[in-house]
């Protein structure tokens, strides 16, 4: 079975006593589940410029020596600010239409978070038509509820430090699971999966000339849910991977098991990420034929805490979730 649970590597004094309320929830309330994950036909895709020709590291420069991640209101973009305790985490249904008509402030780069658009967590129904990768390594999504009216929706790498160490890590991860799941890898201009149901927090994003962005630069900045619309939608996919991870925490080994009915495996590989976002661990990982992943990581020498994995498929994310080490 699939088993997620949360801890902290504990590297840093400060981040441990930052985090040591989650160790203490999570090593009481672990829980589990397989997952089953329909992946959809491979669509166009590197027909959309880089960030570096367009617009979509969010304006701004990272940090010498990141992993990844962002440097111009990254904490709110990551949901690690202060005002979080002040969102209103019921979510107002609107159209896209709507989100781009939302009375916005003036939108700076160094602005705390700024109601009432950024208080509010946004529910919409629409369909993704362009999905980019960023440099900051965000997944960028354009939405669109079938007026031509869009707005971006955007879910950080939960491997970059600050995501990792967010509240809302967990959210990233599955948000970030179904996009793999269903549309390519990199950039895919025309994307073709049935409605899908998202869920974020609203923020407002300097214009610097994004792909689909609103007149009122009103981005949901970060998703923190994506569904399918219908059962239906989900029901007309086949299921396409089979993810089973345990025993997780990880005591002394944990076998990750995948299967793809897409036969699509090539050099695939295994990522640990702790929670700074740095990579302690990256391993080759075999497969059988073309469909089936079967790996155990041995502990060794890591840390008792949380860490973020990452299984890649000649090199783009296949997988991602939280292992527990203890």
């Amino acid at each position: 079975m699939k088993k997620e649970t949360f801890t902290i590597r504990s590297r840093k004094a400060a981040m441990f006593f930052l985090m040591t309320g989650i160790l203490v929830f999570t090593a009481q309330h672990g829980f589990s589940q397989t997952v089953a994950v329909q992946k959809a036909e491979p669509a166009k895709t590197d027909q959309l410029k880089t960030e570096d020709e367009d617009e979509d590291n969010d304006g701004e420069t990272r940090v010498k020596g990141m992993n990844c991640g962002g440097t111009e209101r990254w904490a709110q973009k990551t949901l690690t600010d202060a005002a979080i305790s002040s969102i209103n985490w019921t979510p107002v249904t609107q159209t896209t239409t709507q989100l781009a008509a939302l009375t916005t402030p003036t939108p700076s780069t160094t602005m705390l978070r700024t109601g009432p658009v950024e208080f509010t967590t946004y529910l919409t129904h629409c369909s993704i038509t362009i999905k980019k990768a960023e440099t900051d390594n965000d997944y960028h999504l354009v939405l669109d509820d079938g007026s031509g009216h869009t707005v971006i929706g955007e879910i950080p790498d939960p491997t970059c430090a600050t995501a990792a160490s967010s509240a809302y890590v967990s959210q990233f991860l599955a948000a970030r699971n179904f996009i793999d799941a269903h549309i390519a890898s990199g950039n895919v201009s025309n994307v073709n999966i049935a409605p899908v149901v998202i869920t974020g927090v609203g923020f407002v994003d300097p214009p610097h000339g994004q792909t689909g962005a609103a007149p009122n630069n009103f981005e949901i900045h970060p998703i923190i849910d994506i569904h399918f619309e219908t059962a239906t939608g989900i029901q007309d996919m086949s299921k396409t991977l089979e993810v089973t991870v345990g025993p997780n925490p990880c005591t002394s080994s944990t076998r990750f098991q995948v299967t793809s009915t897409l036969s699509n495996l090539g050099t695939c590989s295994l990522v640990l990420y702790d929670m700074l976002g740095e990579i302690v661990r990256e391993v080759p990982v075999p497969v059988t034929g073309t469909n089936t992943i079967d790996y155990t990581l041995v502990k060794d020498d890591l840390k008792a805490g949380i860490y973020i994995y990452r299984l890649k498929n000649n090199g783009a994310p296949l997988y991602e979730g939280k292992l527990m080490v203890q």
